[in-house]
């Protein structure tokens, strides 16, 4: 029970509000046990409830950004590393905002000649770390202090200057009726228009994320050229991928 109670603790800090249902369905326990698992995190003061959703009790974003990134880091990883090989010496390309891309920073480093376009504050800090060589363009916007990126009209009009070889999208979900889908509609304003102006498009999502609904869609399944992901989907995204031009790919 505690190694799986800190998963459900976990998720939540990552996703700063969730349902009921959703906790049931990522981590396949019934409703009694979700409950259960919520009132125990209410007494110890980790989380609280607030109009159908519990959510972390925290107040301090810089702490939650970085436990976003250390949750499900080695499935993050092995995403990253899925995408490595397809960045090409030379290549001009997107990054947008999500705590997977942390990782990309790190397995591109051996790559020359990058130019890379980001409205991730967190990865161009990254990217300043290491010792990749590459151009890096911070898009210029209104800062969304929950997911540490750059959006607005300022960032759409930036972005329509450029054409990228390829994009690299992260999404809060992933399903069949609703495409990818994210939490905030400024996010998905910025992932849409890079879509349009992308040469090859990549999302990266892992396993989690499958079969989760938001309220504002960005695109379908097959806008996206590659999807990559840690563990093989339900066979029905399999089946539905097969009719598409998209081609899957997980690590495990």
């Amino acid at each position: 029970m505690a190694k799986k109670i800190t998963e459900v603790e976990e998720y939540i800090f990552k996703n700063k509000e969730v349902k009921v249902q959703e906790l049931m369905e990522v981590f396949k326990l019934s409703e009694s046990t979700v409950r259960r698992y919520i009132n125990q995190l209410i007494a110890d003061d980790k989380i609280k409830k607030d109009y159908g959703y519990v959510t972390a009790n925290i107040n301090d974003n810089l702490v939650n950004i970085k436990a976003r990134i250390d949750y499900l880091s080695e499935k993050k990883i092995s995403i990253a590393d899925l995408a490595q090989p397809y960045i090409k010496d030379g290549d001009t390309i997107f990054v947008d905002s999500g705590t997977t891309h942390m990782h990309l920073a790190e397995v591109i480093e051996k790559k020359h000649d990058l130019t890379i376009v980001t409205n991730n504050l967190l990865f161009a800090i990254k990217v300043i770390d290491t010792d990749l060589n590459a151009n890096l363009i911070m898009i210029p916007g209104s800062v969304n202090k929950k997911t540490i990126s750059a959006t607005g009209d300022a960032a759409i009009r930036f972005i329509d200057d450029f054409y990228f070889d390829k994009s690299f999208i992260t999404a809060s979900g992933v399903s069949l009726e609703n495409g990818l889908s994210n939490r905030t509609l400024p996010e998905c304003d910025i992932k849409r228009k890079i879509i349009s102006r992308s040469r090859l498009n990549f999302a990266l999502v892992d396993d989690t994320k499958f079969n989760q609904i938001y309220p504002f869609s960005f695109g379908d399944i097959g806008d996206f050229d590659y999807l990559f992901t840690n563990k093989k989907p339900d066979d029905k995204y399999i089946d539905h991928i097969k009719t598409l031009k998209t081609n899957i790919k997980w690590s495990d």
